[in-house]
């Protein structure tokens, strides 16, 4: 039986109250310099067959560089935060120069993302998309007396019936023109929206970090259980989520687990949102 419209409420309240503190917090909290550092090849399999290897060729004393945070991310890397920004160069360049390191990772500075938002329910337009866009932009900053910065549309996703969503990044001066308004005008209409912070997810395998057309599974992945199966046809009697599992197991931690998935509750995935605002700028 499905649930009904005030547990689905209730849900939904839930969801925004989590992912709100979320993003409050790490907004409230200054970015440590940061290095994603990721397997080159299959050869390492997990983010802490990864650290132990680094562990072995790097010694942080001898080249003076304090590593405060070091976290798994998916994809079997791990995301390094140092103390000041030239020990990350320090680490970045340490890293560099290394041979069997340079072989078996690939390094890089996450760049600074600027404010994306999604606006709902957009009608379609037949001919030239481009042209239509811009037209879009160009009304949007009009009637909404934003500056000439660059405003883009990063892609666009299915919305009711056969409306559509549009999700644009922006300047930072832009976004905090408009970020505490309810609505958007744009000529004689105006459009619901909000920030848009969702992760890159694969509706495949239900891990962060690929899309459904690049994953390397070959079976479905169960939304209920760790299983390669329809998940119509799971016969499990609670669910258990693949990615919190994979953390605990690459981490020795113990995050909740007892969910599906796909849910917008997981741990991991409020925790993907997290990095996303912290390496957001804001203004």
């Amino acid at each position: 039986m499905p649930p009904g419209p005030s547990k689905l409420a209730s849900e939904s309240t839930t969801t925004n109250l989590a992912q709100s503190k979320i993003v409050n917090n790490a907004r409230s909290k200054s970015t440590l310099p940061t290095l994603i550092i990721k397997p080159a090849n299959e050869e390492i399999k997990t983010s802490a067959m990864l650290k132990t290897a680094l562990e072995g060729k790097i010694k942080l004393k001898d080249i003076q560089v304090e590593v405060l945070s070091c976290r798994p991310i998916q994809g079997n890397g791990i995301v390094a935060k140092t103390k000041t920004p030239e020990m990350l160069e320090k680490l970045k360049t340490t890293f560099m120069n290394d041979l069997t390191l340079r072989d078996k990772c690939q390094v890089y500075i996450p760049k600074p993302r600027v404010p994306h938002i999604i606006i709902f329910d957009i009608p379609p337009q037949d001919g030239d998309q481009a042209a239509h866009e811009n037209n879009f932009i160009l009304q949007l900053k009009e009637s909404n007396e934003l500056t000439d910065q660059e405003i883009k549309v990063v892609f666009k996703k299915k919305g009711r019936g056969s409306l559509q969503n549009w999700i644009l990044a922006m300047q930072p001066k832009n976004y905090q023109e408009i970020k505490d308004k309810k609505r958007l005008r744009c000529g004689f209409n105006s459009f619901r929206f909000k920030e848009f912070l969702e992760p890159l997810r694969c509706f495949g395998c239900y891990r962060f970090g690929n899309l459904k057309r690049n994953c390397r599974e070959t079976k479905p992945t169960c939304t209920k259980c760790t299983a390669n199966h329809d998940p119509k046809g799971c016969t499990k009697p609670h669910p258990i989520c693949r990615n919190c599992v994979l953390y605990n197991k690459s981490t020795n931690l113990k995050v909740r687990a007892d969910h599906m998935s796909n849910s917008n509750l997981c741990p991991m995935y409020l925790r993907e949102i997290e990095f996303i605002v912290k390496h957001t700028i804001y203004g």
